[in-house]
Order: structure tokens, then sequence, then C-alpha cells
């Protein structure tokens, strides 16, 4: 099953055929994953770019269409990006080796799959969300008790993970109040 996105005549397709949660074999794989993400990402946006602009409704336009071809994919390579991080902050606090990884690098969990699963012979040792957004205003605001609220029914250790300051206070403020035991992390 492929997810088309259609760029200037061009299709752009990604495999999604794998199941939700994926199994991470090492950190090196999955940045392997993210530099080609972000290589192709950088092309679309480089031969978009290329183009002459007369005035400014045409310059308008193709910023719309830059936008709407790689706006998506942006945002989840930074999800993406936040979880390896999170990934080798585990790893470096002393995670056991022997722990197997899963992942939903383009947030696609279901309801009980966090975005980063750690597990030991069966047993979810550590659940983990991760934001990479960088205000919690709006609709950041009210997904982010969603996602926590989610993140505290779930099994082992769990860890919200966010690389701003502001998301690291609003997420603790949210989890005090609930009494959530739930860890927040700044990366």
């Amino acid at each position: 099953m492929f997810l088309c996105k259609w760029c200037c005549g061009e299709t752009i397709s990604l495999d999604l055929s794998a199941p939700a949660m994926q199994k991470i074999e090492n950190s090196t794989s999955a940045e392997a994953k993210l530099l080609a993400d972000i290589q192709s990402v950088l092309s679309i946006i480089k031969r978009l770019s290329d183009q002459q602009i007369e005035n400014v409704q045409v310059g308008v336009a193709q910023l719309r269409m830059i936008r709407s071809s790689v706006y998506e994919d942006i945002n989840q390579i930074q999800h993406e990006y936040l979880i390896v991080r999170a990934l080798g902050w585990l790893l470096q606090e002393g995670c056991a080796s022997e722990v197997t990884w899963e992942w939903n690098p383009r947030q696609t969990g279901t309801s009980n799959e966090p975005d980063l699963r750690g597990s030991l012979s069966g047993t979810v040792l550590i659940s983990a969300e991760a934001s990479a957004s960088e205000r919690p205003v709006g609709v950041i605001d009210s997904r982010m008790k969603e996602t926590l609220y989610k993140l505290s029914q779930m099994a082992g250790q769990k860890y919200y993970f966010v690389c701003s300051d502001e998301m690291a206070c609003r997420a603790r403020t949210k989890i005090q109040k609930h009494s959530w035991p739930i860890t927040v992390v700044r990366l």
C-alpha cells in the first residue's frame, strides 16, 4: 500500500505497508531512514523553488505549492527525529541493551500504541510519546492533554519527550494536575 502525494505532476510514494509499530534494529538504521526522508523533502523544495518569480501572485502560488507538497513530511520528520533522540537519551540513561525497541515514526499509532516502546521478554518496560511542537497553544495544547492521558494508561515507565521549555512546562502542569506517572524530558 502506498500513500501518494501529487506534486507538479510527479508522484511521491512512501511505503506504509508495515505494521504500525516498527522494530528499531538500531539507532543508525533509524537515522538513515530520517536522512533519506530529509533528502527527499529538500529535493522537492529545491525543484519547486527553482522557478523564476515575476510577480507576487506567482510567488504566493509557488509558496503555496511548496507548503502543500512538503508541510506534513517536515512535521513528521521533526517528530521522527525527536523519537530517535528520545531513544538515544533512554539508552544513555542506562536502559538494558537487551530491550527491544519499536516505534511509530509517522504518528500512526493506535490508542494503545506509543510513539516509542521498549520491551523485554514480552513485558513493556517503557512507553514514550514525543511532541516536536514548539509552543503549547490552541490545538497543540488540547492534543497534549489527550496524548498525556493516553500515555498515562500505557504499561511501563512513561516518558513525554519535548523540544522546548514551554512545552515541558505545560506538560508538567497537566501531569501534576492529574497526578499522572509521567516523566517529561526536554531534549
